[in-house]
């Protein structure tokens, strides 16, 4: 076949030959076969690297089936079976943008890119990837990437399971209320205070004060979450997995909350199951009947004001940890 040659620019009957040749690959000599072409008409020899004879991308593909190293195809379809973007990917790694998107299309990556790519094959290690970086996606995809996760791992790994070892690695302190993480009281406080239907902001509230004021009065929390300042007020690590996987089991229901005059939009959530109260003790019920009764009527805005001035909250900035020592300070 007749093709123009890109040295002399001339058509000409390109003559396909074999080569062999030693190349360096992060200091390592790997020894590979490919193709060129020689020109009949000006005798030089080319590479076209559209035909994928490209010498390096032999190279790189045999040095990391010897390193153990993921293909590119192999990261397409880590990223593909969770359904991501290469952004949203790159986002969740806190990765700049192009290098996936390298790596995706032949670039060699490094040993540690190529672990963290490597844990993402276990669903249970990207959940863990999405509780650690909420922020990372905006809400409605990462609601998707749940809903992925947790058909990716079926019954040999459900969300819940996963959330509730992850509640109790970590260390019972003052942080947990002295108590260790009890992801089924978690849940049935949500659907207790849910049953008539609350704003997002107001759930994570009527949580912080149960857990708080149980820690005031009787030196434990109820549920041994850990609490966070964020900009609406204090909220339960991870609280938007926990609705999450309430929303996705149909045990709550989510609507949008329009408001009349003004250009915002909430979120309901209402309880579709009943707590179960049992799993209760009497205090804990105490405490529980007593934040929802004190909060009645509050909207988003006035129990998001009214946690602004507790102590605890005042005393961290975004993101730190709030200690159930400032409970002794709670305003309820």
């Amino acid at each position: 076949m007749k093709e123009i040659c890109p040295i002399c620019e001339k058509e000409s009957r390109a003559k396909v030959i074999k080569k062999k040749e030693a190349m360096n690959v992060r200091g390592e000599r790997i020894n590979v076969e490919y193709e060129i072409f020689k020109c009949d008409t000006c005798g030089e020899e080319y590479m076209d690297t559209k035909t994928g004879h490209d010498p390096f991308v032999y190279a790189y593909a045999i040095y990391r089936k010897k390193h153990n190293m993921l293909q590119p195809e192999e990261i397409k379809e880590i990223r593909r079976k969770y359904g991501l973007t290469q952004g949203e990917l790159s986002s969740l790694l806190g990765w700049g943008g192009a290098t996936l998107s390298r790596y995706e299309n032949g670039a060699l990556q490094d040993k540690t890119h190529d672990n963290q790519l490597k844990l993402l094959r276990e669903p249970r290690n990207m959940l863990k990837m999405v509780t650690e970086n909420l922020d990372a996606l905006r809400k409605q995809r990462r609601n998707q990437l749940l809903t992925n996760i947790k058909k990716l791992a079926k019954d040999e790994y459900p969300i819940e399971r996963f959330l509730e070892e992850w509640g109790t690695e970590q260390e019972i302190s003052v942080y947990s209320g002295y108590k260790s993480f009890d992801l089924d009281k978690l849940i049935n406080c949500i659907l207790y205070f849910c049953k008539d239907g609350l704003l997002k902001t107001v759930i994570n509230k009527h949580l912080f004060y149960a857990d708080f004021k149980h820690f005031k009065e009787y030196q434990t929390s109820i549920t041994g979450a850990r609490y966070v300042h964020l900009t609406y007020g204090p909220v339960p690590m991870n609280y938007d997995i926990y609705l999450a996987t309430l929303v996705n089991e149909r045990e709550i229901d989510v609507n949008e909350v329009f408001y009349e005059g003004k250009d915002f939009v909430g979120e309901e959530y209402k309880a579709i199951e009943a707590p179960i109260l049992t799993l209760f003790s009497d205090s804990e019920l105490k405490i529980l009947a007593t934040v929802k009764e004190h909060f009645k009527g509050y909207s988003a805005k006035a129990i998001s004001d009214f946690s602004h001035e507790e102590k605890g909250y005042q005393e961290t900035t975004k993101g730190q940890p709030i200690s159930y020592e400032y409970a002794e300070a709670l305003r309820i």
